[in-house]
């Protein structure tokens, strides 16, 4: 008998919708915003510390969306939930292109904080960690580097429309570009479990196998620290500050357009430049992904956090010089791999599995407490001083807090009350080691 060829395993496709989630939703929606800035103030009157608030507004509003996100991820239909809330995202990006005033976009940052907290960062790695028993590192890695690819394609795409056909029709457009990229995915391809299809996830052994048998016969629950005793744990108030720390990096990007232009260049120039740190974004996510699964978690954040200050330094002392502003943006690229790769896979490994959903989505919180204050101070630092370098300086400043929390989340982790698959205590947090 002819051999058949082996199936690709539906983790893939998910890992594919995955990747068109990222491009139409992080990436169009905020990795390209910033080319929408110089154009929009221009043409109103607007300061671009105005402007960039709808970005603070965003990152607020994701406090409030944060905790119920990873229970109506697990709890509802994932296709009509995902769908429903990026027509919102869709919505607000095309009446973006009716605005007048500031306070404008700032209901469109809330909107996009409220409803596109179910699209942005969480469901990736929720249904990538579900669908993947192996190669986790690398999948997440892939799919969260389409958020670059899609910032790197949609920044200058998105220049030249509003070039072409002015800044009003180029959010229509953005809109319509979106939904195709992302609705398709939500919609009609997405399952939360390979459960719900009768699959296993990729890499599934038959050791598993016996050990979900035996965990169902005796309705166990997977390792790791409860919920309830892991928000009032040192580590997660570490992770808490982790993901909003390394949220300010964002309000950098939105204004990177306009920090070309304040040295000299021209606005498809400044485009460029964003375009440089989403193709920075896309090579150390895929970098970071397979660094994870070689070397650990916790040597990789020190590697992407030592690339993002080597970029501010850059910056700072670029001079306005083409080729090293865009080597100091590719390297600053590796903030966006810091949310998306790293902070999930950290909380994984200092919490476990157990209810890693939920304490995922409340360290995001993180997120919009003190990532909110990016967009908003590096514009109000470049409005006051007709300077960046000083917001550069913050950022260095930044990314050594990053380190300080990273590195305390693993000390104390060593003291964290891991609850076995039987409900026993363990004597000690299973080991980091790979």
């Amino acid at each position: 008998m002819e051999k058949k060829a082996p199936r690709l395993h539906y983790a893939w496709v998910i890992m594919i919708g995955c990747c068109f989630m990222q491009a139409g939703g992080l990436g169009a929606v905020l990795d390209a915003a910033g080319v929408f800035f110089v154009p929009v103030c221009e043409d109103l009157g607007l300061l671009r510390s105005e402007i960039s608030m709808y970005l603070t507004f965003y990152f607020i509003a994701t406090v409030f969306a944060m905790p119920i996100v990873g229970k109506w991820i697990t709890k509802y239909n994932i296709n009509v939930l995902l769908s429903v809330s990026f027509a919102l995202v869709v919505v607000a990006v095309a009446l973006m292109g009716t605005y007048t005033a500031a306070w404008q976009w700032w209901i469109s940052g809330i909107v996009f904080g409220l409803a596109g907290s179910f699209i942005f960062v969480v469901p990736a790695p929720i249904l990538i960690g579900n669908w993947f028993k192996k190669r986790r590192g690398i999948a997440l890695g892939i799919a969260m580097s389409f958020s670059g690819i899609g910032g790197a394609a949609l920044s200058p795409l998105f220049t030249i429309f509003i070039q072409d056909f002015g800044w009003r029709n180029a959010y229509f457009i953005a809109a319509i570009i979106m939904a195709v990229l992302v609705l398709p995915w939500t919609a009609f391809v997405f399952k939360l479990r390979p459960e719900d299809m009768g699959l296993r996830p990729y890499g599934w052994t038959e050791e598993d196998e016996r050990a979900e048998l035996s965990r169902e016969k005796k309705h166990l629950a997977l390792p790791g620290v409860p919920l309830k005793k892991a928000l009032k744990t040192v580590p997660f108030v570490c992770m808490f500050l982790f993901a909003g720390l390394i949220a300010y990096f964002a309000g950098f990007n939105s204004h990177l357009p306009g920090f070309a232009q304040s040295v000299g260049h021209s606005a498809l120039v400044g485009s460029s430049l964003l375009t440089a740190v989403m193709i920075g974004n896309v090579v150390e996510k895929l970098f970071v992904g397979w660094l994870n699964d070689k070397v650990g978690v916790q040597l990789t954040v020190n590697i992407q956090l030592a690339m993002v200050a080597l970029g501010f330094i850059g910056f700072i002392f670029s001079g306005g010089n083409l080729v090293m502003l865009y080597i100091s943006a590719f390297l600053f690229g590796a903030q966006n791999s810091l949310v998306s790769v790293s902070t999930p896979l950290l909380i994984r490994q200092i919490f476990g599995e157990r209810d890693f959903p939920a304490i995922f989505t409340y360290a995001r919180i993180g997120t919009g407490v003190i990532g909110c204050f990016g967009p908003v101070t590096v514009g109000a630092i470049f409005d006051a001083t007709g300077s960046f370098i000083p917001a550069f300086v913050l950022g260095i400043g930044i990314t050594a807090l990053g380190f300080i929390t990273t590195r305390l989340a693993y000390v104390y982790r060593r003291r964290l009350h891991w609850v076995d698959a039987d409900g026993s205590v363990l004597p000690e947090a299973p080991s980091t080691k790979c």
